[in-house]
Protein backbone atom coordinates (compact mmCIF):
# COMPACT_ATOMS: atom_id res chain seq x y z
CA UNK A 1 0.00 0.00 0.00
CA UNK A 2 1.22 3.51 -0.77
CA UNK A 3 1.22 6.56 1.52
CA UNK A 4 -1.74 8.25 -0.15
CA UNK A 5 -3.80 5.04 -0.29
CA UNK A 6 -3.35 4.53 3.45
CA UNK A 7 -4.04 8.15 4.38
CA UNK A 8 -7.08 8.32 2.11
CA UNK A 9 -8.49 5.30 3.93
CA UNK A 10 -8.16 7.24 7.20
CA UNK A 11 -9.80 10.27 5.60
CA UNK A 12 -12.80 8.19 4.50
CA UNK A 13 -13.24 6.89 8.04
CA UNK A 14 -12.74 10.29 9.72
CA UNK A 15 -14.12 12.75 7.12
CA UNK A 16 -15.47 15.36 9.52
CA UNK A 17 -12.73 15.11 12.15
CA UNK A 18 -10.42 18.12 12.39
CA UNK A 19 -6.87 16.98 11.63
CA UNK A 20 -5.00 20.21 10.84
CA UNK A 21 -4.97 23.77 12.08
CA UNK A 22 -2.84 26.89 12.02
CA UNK A 23 -3.22 30.15 13.91
CA UNK A 24 -6.29 31.25 11.90
CA UNK A 25 -8.27 28.20 10.78
CA UNK A 26 -8.64 24.42 10.77
CA UNK A 27 -9.24 21.63 8.26
CA UNK A 28 -11.00 18.27 8.50
CA UNK A 29 -9.61 15.12 6.89
CA UNK A 30 -12.01 15.64 3.98
CA UNK A 31 -10.89 19.25 3.52
CA UNK A 32 -7.19 18.34 3.62
CA UNK A 33 -7.73 15.68 0.97
CA UNK A 34 -9.73 17.98 -1.31
CA UNK A 35 -7.03 20.67 -1.06
CA UNK A 36 -4.42 18.04 -1.95
CA UNK A 37 -6.53 16.66 -4.80
CA UNK A 38 -6.92 20.17 -6.22
CA UNK A 39 -3.14 20.39 -6.50
CA UNK A 40 -3.01 16.95 -8.12
CA UNK A 41 -5.61 18.01 -10.70
CA UNK A 42 -3.70 21.23 -11.41
CA UNK A 43 -0.44 19.34 -11.98
CA UNK A 44 -1.99 16.77 -14.29
CA UNK A 45 -3.91 19.44 -16.23
CA UNK A 46 -0.96 21.78 -16.81
CA UNK A 47 2.13 19.53 -17.00
CA UNK A 48 2.90 16.41 -18.98
CA UNK A 49 5.15 14.58 -16.53
CA UNK A 50 6.31 10.99 -16.61
CA UNK A 51 5.22 8.60 -13.88
CA UNK A 52 7.52 8.86 -10.88
CA UNK A 53 8.68 12.40 -11.70
CA UNK A 54 10.25 14.39 -8.88
CA UNK A 55 8.39 17.49 -7.68
CA UNK A 56 9.86 19.91 -5.16
CA UNK A 57 7.94 21.77 -2.45
CA UNK A 58 9.42 25.01 -1.16
CA UNK A 59 7.45 26.62 1.64
CA UNK A 60 7.49 27.34 5.36
CA UNK A 61 5.64 25.36 8.02
CA UNK A 62 2.15 25.94 6.71
CA UNK A 63 -0.79 23.89 5.45
CA UNK A 64 0.36 24.29 1.83
CA UNK A 65 3.26 21.96 2.60
CA UNK A 66 0.88 19.15 3.56
CA UNK A 67 -1.53 19.86 0.70
CA UNK A 68 1.29 19.87 -1.86
CA UNK A 69 3.02 16.79 -0.42
CA UNK A 70 -0.22 14.80 -0.56
CA UNK A 71 -1.15 16.19 -3.98
CA UNK A 72 2.16 14.94 -5.33
CA UNK A 73 1.41 11.51 -3.88
CA UNK A 74 -2.05 11.52 -5.50
CA UNK A 75 -0.30 11.87 -8.88
CA UNK A 76 2.14 9.05 -8.19
CA UNK A 77 5.10 11.45 -8.18
CA UNK A 78 8.02 11.79 -5.75
CA UNK A 79 8.19 14.55 -3.13
CA UNK A 80 11.40 16.63 -2.82
CA UNK A 81 11.16 18.97 0.21
CA UNK A 82 13.36 22.09 0.04
CA UNK A 83 14.35 23.81 3.32
CA UNK A 84 12.38 27.04 3.58
CA UNK A 85 15.53 28.82 4.80
CA UNK A 86 17.67 27.59 1.89
CA UNK A 87 19.72 30.13 -0.03
CA UNK A 88 19.34 30.60 -3.78
CA UNK A 89 22.47 28.51 -4.37
CA UNK A 90 21.21 25.76 -2.09
CA UNK A 91 17.85 25.68 -3.86
CA UNK A 92 19.62 25.36 -7.21
CA UNK A 93 21.83 22.55 -5.91
CA UNK A 94 18.90 20.55 -4.53
CA UNK A 95 16.81 20.97 -7.69
CA UNK A 96 19.70 19.90 -9.92
CA UNK A 97 20.81 16.99 -7.72
CA UNK A 98 17.27 15.63 -7.34
CA UNK A 99 16.30 16.05 -11.02
CA UNK A 100 13.18 17.93 -9.99
CA UNK A 101 10.74 18.65 -12.83
CA UNK A 102 8.50 21.15 -11.06
CA UNK A 103 8.44 23.36 -7.96
CA UNK A 104 5.35 24.12 -5.87
CA UNK A 105 5.81 27.08 -3.56
CA UNK A 106 4.06 29.77 -1.60
CA UNK A 107 6.82 32.10 -2.71
CA UNK A 108 7.52 33.55 -6.14
CA UNK A 109 10.57 32.12 -7.87
CA UNK A 110 13.77 33.76 -6.55
CA UNK A 111 15.25 36.15 -9.08
CA UNK A 112 18.16 34.87 -11.17
CA UNK A 113 17.57 31.27 -10.09
CA UNK A 114 19.80 29.14 -12.29
CA UNK A 115 17.23 26.41 -12.94
CA UNK A 116 15.00 25.98 -15.99
CA UNK A 117 12.17 24.36 -14.02
CA UNK A 118 8.48 25.40 -13.95
CA UNK A 119 7.59 27.22 -10.75
CA UNK A 120 3.99 27.07 -9.46
CA UNK A 121 2.65 29.22 -6.62
CA UNK A 122 -0.36 28.76 -4.38
CA UNK A 123 -1.97 31.69 -6.17
CA UNK A 124 -1.73 29.85 -9.50
CA UNK A 125 -3.45 26.79 -8.05
CA UNK A 126 -6.18 28.82 -6.34
CA UNK A 127 -7.60 29.75 -9.75
CA UNK A 128 -8.89 26.20 -10.15
CA UNK A 129 -12.32 25.05 -8.94
CA UNK A 130 -12.25 23.09 -5.70
CA UNK A 131 -13.31 19.44 -6.17
CA UNK A 132 -15.67 17.67 -3.81
CA UNK A 133 -14.42 14.97 -1.46
CA UNK A 134 -16.75 12.48 -3.14
CA UNK A 135 -15.02 13.05 -6.49
CA UNK A 136 -11.59 12.02 -5.21
CA UNK A 137 -10.08 8.80 -6.49
CA UNK A 138 -6.65 7.33 -5.83
CA UNK A 139 -4.82 5.97 -8.84
CA UNK A 140 -3.56 2.40 -8.60
CA UNK A 141 -0.15 2.62 -6.96
CA UNK A 142 0.31 -0.96 -5.85
CA UNK A 143 4.11 -1.07 -5.41
CA UNK A 144 5.05 0.01 -1.86
CA UNK A 145 8.75 -0.30 -2.68
CA UNK A 146 8.66 2.57 -5.16
CA UNK A 147 10.40 5.77 -4.11
CA UNK A 148 8.02 8.23 -2.42
CA UNK A 149 10.31 10.95 -1.02
CA UNK A 150 13.78 12.28 -1.84
CA UNK A 151 15.37 13.94 1.18
CA UNK A 152 18.58 15.98 1.00
CA UNK A 153 20.56 15.31 4.18
CA UNK A 154 22.06 18.04 6.35
CA UNK A 155 24.39 20.04 4.20
CA UNK A 156 22.67 21.32 1.09
CA UNK A 157 25.71 21.77 -1.12
CA UNK A 158 25.93 20.26 -4.58
CA UNK A 159 27.65 17.25 -2.98
CA UNK A 160 24.89 16.60 -0.46
CA UNK A 161 23.52 13.08 -0.17
CA UNK A 162 19.90 12.61 -1.21
CA UNK A 163 18.11 9.81 0.61
CA UNK A 164 15.48 7.77 -1.23
CA UNK A 165 12.61 6.61 0.98
CA UNK A 166 9.96 4.23 -0.29
CA UNK A 167 6.26 4.13 0.59
CA UNK A 168 7.00 1.06 2.70
CA UNK A 169 9.87 2.83 4.51
CA UNK A 170 7.65 5.77 5.42
CA UNK A 171 4.45 3.94 6.33
CA UNK A 172 6.03 1.26 8.50
CA UNK A 173 8.09 3.88 10.33
CA UNK A 174 5.18 6.26 10.85
CA UNK A 175 2.93 3.47 12.12
CA UNK A 176 5.57 1.98 14.44
CA UNK A 177 6.56 5.38 15.85
CA UNK A 178 2.95 6.41 16.49
CA UNK A 179 2.06 3.10 18.09
CA UNK A 180 5.00 3.11 20.50
CA UNK A 181 4.50 6.78 21.36
CA UNK A 182 0.77 6.32 21.83
CA UNK A 183 -0.75 8.89 19.47
CA UNK A 184 -4.53 9.13 19.86
CA UNK A 185 -7.35 11.20 18.41
CA UNK A 186 -7.54 12.98 21.77
CA UNK A 187 -4.14 14.62 21.26
CA UNK A 188 -3.07 17.87 19.58
CA UNK A 189 0.53 17.93 18.35
CA UNK A 190 2.41 21.21 17.86
CA UNK A 191 5.00 21.01 15.07
CA UNK A 192 8.03 23.03 16.15
CA UNK A 193 10.58 21.63 13.71
CA UNK A 194 10.90 22.49 9.99
CA UNK A 195 8.44 20.64 7.77
CA UNK A 196 11.19 19.43 5.42
CA UNK A 197 12.84 17.31 8.15
CA UNK A 198 12.37 13.56 7.74
CA UNK A 199 11.28 13.33 11.38
CA UNK A 200 8.66 16.05 10.84
CA UNK A 201 7.26 14.48 7.66
CA UNK A 202 7.20 10.87 8.86
CA UNK A 203 6.92 10.79 12.65
CA UNK A 204 4.79 13.92 13.00
CA UNK A 205 2.70 14.85 9.94
CA UNK A 206 2.08 11.37 8.51
CA UNK A 207 2.08 9.55 11.83
CA UNK A 208 -0.43 11.99 13.34
CA UNK A 209 -2.72 11.62 10.32
CA UNK A 210 -2.59 7.84 10.65
CA UNK A 211 -3.68 7.96 14.30
CA UNK A 212 -6.10 10.90 14.18
CA UNK A 213 -3.90 13.26 16.22
CA UNK A 214 -4.58 16.91 15.40
CA UNK A 215 -1.62 18.71 13.80
CA UNK A 216 -0.94 22.33 14.76
CA UNK A 217 1.29 23.85 12.09
CA UNK A 218 2.70 27.36 12.52
CA UNK A 219 5.20 29.18 10.33
CA UNK A 220 8.75 29.33 11.62
CA UNK A 221 10.49 30.78 13.49
CA UNK A 222 8.16 29.67 16.27
CA UNK A 223 8.65 32.14 19.12
CA UNK A 224 8.58 30.59 22.61
CA UNK A 225 5.82 32.98 23.69
CA UNK A 226 3.63 31.79 20.78
CA UNK A 227 4.07 28.19 21.87
CA UNK A 228 3.55 29.14 25.52
CA UNK A 229 0.18 30.74 24.74
CA UNK A 230 -0.94 27.49 23.14
CA UNK A 231 0.35 25.51 26.13
CA UNK A 232 -1.36 27.87 28.56
CA UNK A 233 -4.67 27.61 26.69
CA UNK A 234 -4.34 23.80 26.74
CA UNK A 235 -4.59 23.74 22.93
CA UNK A 236 -1.55 21.42 22.75
CA UNK A 237 -0.97 18.08 24.43
CA UNK A 238 2.35 17.13 22.81
CA UNK A 239 5.22 18.40 20.71
CA UNK A 240 8.64 17.42 19.41
CA UNK A 241 11.84 19.46 19.42
CA UNK A 242 15.62 19.33 19.24
CA UNK A 243 17.57 20.03 22.47
CA UNK A 244 18.72 23.52 21.46
CA UNK A 245 15.12 24.56 20.91
CA UNK A 246 14.12 23.24 24.31
CA UNK A 247 16.99 25.13 25.92
CA UNK A 248 15.54 28.34 24.45
CA UNK A 249 12.08 27.41 25.77
CA UNK A 250 13.47 26.91 29.27
CA UNK A 251 15.47 30.14 29.14
CA UNK A 252 12.43 32.16 27.98
CA UNK A 253 10.23 30.58 30.63
CA UNK A 254 12.54 31.63 33.45
CA UNK A 255 13.39 35.06 32.05
CA UNK A 256 9.84 36.36 31.61
CA UNK A 257 8.34 34.87 34.80
CA UNK A 258 4.89 35.36 33.27
CA UNK A 259 4.09 31.68 32.99
CA UNK A 260 3.08 28.87 35.30
CA UNK A 261 4.19 25.29 34.59
CA UNK A 262 2.27 23.82 31.67
CA UNK A 263 0.30 20.84 32.93
CA UNK A 264 -1.60 19.97 29.71
CA UNK A 265 1.45 18.54 27.91
CA UNK A 266 1.37 14.74 27.98
CA UNK A 267 4.64 14.03 26.19
CA UNK A 268 7.62 15.75 24.57
CA UNK A 269 9.58 13.92 21.88
CA UNK A 270 13.25 14.86 21.62
CA UNK A 271 15.34 14.06 18.55
CA UNK A 272 18.32 15.34 16.58
CA UNK A 273 21.01 15.31 19.29
CA UNK A 274 21.95 13.93 22.68
CA UNK A 275 19.88 15.25 25.59
CA UNK A 276 21.74 16.62 28.63
CA UNK A 277 20.35 15.30 31.92
CA UNK A 278 20.25 18.89 33.21
CA UNK A 279 17.86 19.81 30.37
CA UNK A 280 15.54 16.94 31.27
CA UNK A 281 15.41 18.11 34.89
CA UNK A 282 14.48 21.62 33.73
CA UNK A 283 11.83 20.27 31.36
CA UNK A 284 10.21 18.31 34.17
CA UNK A 285 9.88 21.51 36.18
CA UNK A 286 8.26 23.43 33.31
CA UNK A 287 6.17 20.49 31.98
CA UNK A 288 5.42 18.52 35.19
CA UNK A 289 2.92 16.08 33.62
CA UNK A 290 4.89 15.35 30.44
CA UNK A 291 6.72 12.15 29.57
CA UNK A 292 10.15 13.12 28.21
CA UNK A 293 10.81 10.76 25.28
CA UNK A 294 14.33 10.69 23.89
CA UNK A 295 14.61 9.06 20.47
CA UNK A 296 17.30 7.93 18.06
CA UNK A 297 17.07 8.03 14.31
CA UNK A 298 18.54 9.26 11.06
CA UNK A 299 17.13 10.19 7.67
CA UNK A 300 18.53 7.00 6.13
CA UNK A 301 16.34 5.02 8.57
CA UNK A 302 13.11 6.89 7.68
CA UNK A 303 14.06 8.17 10.41
CA UNK A 304 13.01 6.46 13.63
CA UNK A 305 15.18 3.62 14.97
CA UNK A 306 14.55 3.54 18.71
CA UNK A 307 12.81 5.49 21.44
CA UNK A 308 11.99 5.49 25.12
CA UNK A 309 8.70 4.12 26.39
CA UNK A 310 6.04 6.42 27.81
CA UNK A 311 6.61 6.65 31.54
CA UNK A 312 10.34 5.87 31.41
CA UNK A 313 12.35 8.08 33.76
CA UNK A 314 15.83 6.78 32.99
CA UNK A 315 17.25 8.77 30.09
CA UNK A 316 18.31 6.70 27.06
CA UNK A 317 17.53 6.22 23.38
CA UNK A 318 15.23 3.40 24.42
CA UNK A 319 14.62 0.18 22.53
CA UNK A 320 14.06 -0.39 18.80
CA UNK A 321 10.62 0.30 17.36
CA UNK A 322 8.74 -2.71 16.00
CA UNK A 323 10.39 -4.71 13.19
CA UNK A 324 13.68 -2.81 13.55
CA UNK A 325 16.90 -4.53 14.69
CA UNK A 326 20.09 -2.95 16.04
CA UNK A 327 23.62 -4.33 16.17
CA UNK A 328 26.63 -2.75 17.89
CA UNK A 329 29.85 -3.65 16.05
CA UNK A 330 33.55 -3.04 16.68
CA UNK A 331 36.20 -1.81 14.22
CA UNK A 332 36.40 -5.31 12.68
CA UNK A 333 32.61 -5.28 12.28
CA UNK A 334 32.14 -8.01 14.88
CA UNK A 335 29.07 -7.65 17.08
CA UNK A 336 29.83 -6.64 20.66
CA UNK A 337 27.67 -7.04 23.74
CA UNK A 338 26.99 -5.31 27.01
CA UNK A 339 28.51 -1.91 27.66
CA UNK A 340 31.10 -2.11 24.88
CA UNK A 341 30.93 0.93 22.60
CA UNK A 342 30.72 0.34 18.87
CA UNK A 343 29.10 1.56 15.68
CA UNK A 344 25.32 1.24 15.49
CA UNK A 345 23.97 -0.82 12.58
CA UNK A 346 20.26 -0.91 11.78
CA UNK A 347 18.10 -3.36 9.83
CA UNK A 348 14.39 -3.34 9.06
CA UNK A 349 11.69 -2.05 6.71
CA UNK A 350 12.79 1.49 7.60
CA UNK A 351 16.20 1.24 5.89
CA UNK A 352 16.28 3.56 2.88
CA UNK A 353 16.33 2.42 -0.73
CA UNK A 354 19.69 4.14 -1.04
CA UNK A 355 21.26 7.44 -2.04
CA UNK A 356 19.87 8.92 -5.23
CA UNK A 357 22.31 8.58 -8.16
CA UNK A 358 25.05 7.30 -5.84
CA UNK A 359 25.26 3.51 -5.95
CA UNK A 360 28.84 3.46 -4.69
CA UNK A 361 27.98 5.29 -1.47
CA UNK A 362 24.80 3.21 -1.09
CA UNK A 363 26.80 -0.02 -1.30
CA UNK A 364 29.26 1.30 1.29
CA UNK A 365 26.46 2.29 3.66
CA UNK A 366 24.09 -0.70 3.37
CA UNK A 367 25.73 -4.12 3.73
CA UNK A 368 23.55 -7.26 3.63
CA UNK A 369 20.54 -5.13 4.54
CA UNK A 370 22.30 -3.51 7.51
CA UNK A 371 22.55 0.30 7.53
CA UNK A 372 25.92 1.46 8.87
CA UNK A 373 24.90 4.63 10.70
CA UNK A 374 28.29 6.08 11.62
CA UNK A 375 26.90 6.66 15.14
CA UNK A 376 28.47 5.17 18.24
CA UNK A 377 26.66 3.68 21.21
CA UNK A 378 26.21 0.78 23.63
CA UNK A 379 23.53 -1.14 25.52
CA UNK A 380 22.95 -0.24 29.17
CA UNK A 381 21.98 -2.74 31.87
CA UNK A 382 18.29 -2.29 31.06
CA UNK A 383 18.87 -3.17 27.41
CA UNK A 384 18.37 0.40 26.21
CA UNK A 385 20.51 2.12 23.61
CA UNK A 386 22.89 4.82 24.79
CA UNK A 387 24.28 7.11 22.10
CA UNK A 388 27.84 8.29 22.70
CA UNK A 389 28.59 10.27 19.53
CA UNK A 390 29.61 10.16 15.90
CA UNK A 391 32.63 8.19 14.69
CA UNK A 392 33.87 11.27 12.84
CA UNK A 393 33.55 13.41 16.01
CA UNK A 394 36.06 11.33 17.97
CA UNK A 395 39.11 13.25 19.19
CA UNK A 396 42.20 11.02 19.26
CA UNK A 397 44.62 12.46 21.80
CA UNK A 398 47.83 10.57 22.49
CA UNK A 399 46.19 7.39 21.22
CA UNK A 400 43.18 7.82 23.53
CA UNK A 401 39.68 8.16 22.06
CA UNK A 402 37.72 11.13 23.41
CA UNK A 403 34.00 11.50 22.76
CA UNK A 404 33.26 15.24 22.85
CA UNK A 405 29.63 14.52 23.77
CA UNK A 406 30.82 13.05 27.09
CA UNK A 407 32.65 16.27 28.01
CA UNK A 408 29.69 18.37 26.87
CA UNK A 409 27.31 16.36 29.04
CA UNK A 410 29.58 16.92 32.04
CA UNK A 411 29.88 20.67 31.42
CA UNK A 412 26.09 21.03 31.07
CA UNK A 413 25.93 20.13 34.76
CA UNK A 414 27.67 23.38 35.70
CA UNK A 415 25.14 25.97 36.81
CA UNK A 416 26.51 28.95 34.87
CA UNK A 417 26.72 27.15 31.52
CA UNK A 418 23.76 27.38 29.16
CA UNK A 419 25.30 25.72 26.08
CA UNK A 420 28.62 24.12 25.21
CA UNK A 421 30.42 22.47 22.33
CA UNK A 422 33.73 20.60 22.39
CA UNK A 423 35.95 20.11 19.33
CA UNK A 424 39.40 18.70 18.70
CA UNK A 425 42.30 20.77 17.40
CA UNK A 426 45.77 19.80 16.21
CA UNK A 427 48.53 19.33 18.77
CA UNK A 428 52.14 18.63 17.77
CA UNK A 429 52.70 16.19 20.63
CA UNK A 430 49.35 14.45 21.15
CA UNK A 431 47.86 14.71 17.67
CA UNK A 432 44.67 16.36 18.92
CA UNK A 433 43.42 17.97 22.13
CA UNK A 434 39.90 19.06 23.14
CA UNK A 435 38.81 22.70 23.24
CA UNK A 436 35.55 23.84 24.86
CA UNK A 437 33.36 26.70 23.61
CA UNK A 438 30.98 27.89 26.30
CA UNK A 439 27.91 30.11 26.31
CA UNK A 440 27.00 31.34 29.78
CA UNK A 441 23.51 32.10 31.03
CA UNK A 442 22.63 35.78 30.89
CA UNK A 443 24.20 37.79 33.73
CA UNK A 444 26.39 34.83 34.71
CA UNK A 445 30.17 34.99 34.80
CA UNK A 446 32.23 31.91 34.03
CA UNK A 447 35.47 31.49 35.96
CA UNK A 448 37.80 29.59 33.61
CA UNK A 449 40.24 28.65 36.36
CA UNK A 450 37.39 27.25 38.46
CA UNK A 451 36.14 25.31 35.45
CA UNK A 452 39.55 23.76 34.89
CA UNK A 453 39.80 22.72 38.55
CA UNK A 454 36.31 21.23 38.46
CA UNK A 455 37.12 19.24 35.31
CA UNK A 456 40.42 18.01 36.76
CA UNK A 457 38.53 16.66 39.77
CA UNK A 458 35.95 14.71 37.75
CA UNK A 459 37.41 13.92 34.31
CA UNK A 460 40.42 11.93 33.21
CA UNK A 461 43.24 14.35 32.52
CA UNK A 462 43.24 13.70 28.75
CA UNK A 463 39.55 14.65 28.58
CA UNK A 464 39.97 18.04 30.24
CA UNK A 465 39.76 20.81 27.60
CA UNK A 466 43.17 22.36 26.99
CA UNK A 467 41.68 25.67 25.91
CA UNK A 468 38.43 27.52 26.58
CA UNK A 469 36.37 30.09 24.70
CA UNK A 470 33.50 32.17 26.05
CA UNK A 471 31.20 33.06 23.14
CA UNK A 472 27.78 34.64 22.73
CA UNK A 473 26.27 31.95 20.48
CA UNK A 474 27.12 28.30 19.91
CA UNK A 475 27.32 27.57 16.15
CA UNK A 476 24.57 25.26 14.93
CA UNK A 477 23.49 23.77 11.63
CA UNK A 478 20.16 24.66 10.04
CA UNK A 479 18.70 21.56 11.67
CA UNK A 480 19.64 22.82 15.16
CA UNK A 481 22.53 20.40 15.67
CA UNK A 482 25.91 21.49 16.98
CA UNK A 483 28.07 22.68 14.09
CA UNK A 484 31.56 21.45 14.90
CA UNK A 485 33.09 22.52 11.59
CA UNK A 486 31.95 26.14 12.00
CA UNK A 487 33.08 26.08 15.61
CA UNK A 488 36.61 25.22 14.58
CA UNK A 489 36.60 28.25 12.26
CA UNK A 490 36.08 30.46 15.31
CA UNK A 491 39.59 29.58 16.42
CA UNK A 492 40.91 32.05 13.86
CA UNK A 493 39.35 34.99 15.70
CA UNK A 494 38.82 34.11 19.35
CA UNK A 495 41.27 34.63 22.20
CA UNK A 496 42.54 31.69 24.21
CA UNK A 497 42.23 31.60 27.98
Amino acid sequence: MTIIERLFMEACDRKEQIILQDIKQHWTYAEVMTEAYLIALYINKNFDLESGSHIAVYTNNEPLFIFAALGIQFCGYVLVPIPYSASKTEIENILHASDAKLVISKFAQPSHLNCDIPWVTAQDISQESMPSFESISVMDQSDPNQCAILLPTSGTTGKSKIVMLSHRNVLTNALAHGKKLGYTDQDSFLVTMPAHFSSTIVTQLISCMLYGTRIILISLPLLPRTAFKLFQNKAVTAFSAVPTQLIHFISEFHQTQNWSPFDSIKFIVISGAAVPAKLVDNLRNVFPTADIIQTYGLTEASPRVSMMERGDRCLSCGSPISDVSIRIVDEEENEVEGAAIGEIWVKGPNVMLGYYNNKELTDETIVDGWLKTGDLGYWNEAGCLILTGRKKNIIISGGMNIHPEEIEEFLYGIQEIEEVIVVGVHDDLLGEVPIAFVKAFEECLVDIDALKKHCNLHLSSYKVPRQWRIINEIPKTKTGKLDRASTKCLLLNEICY
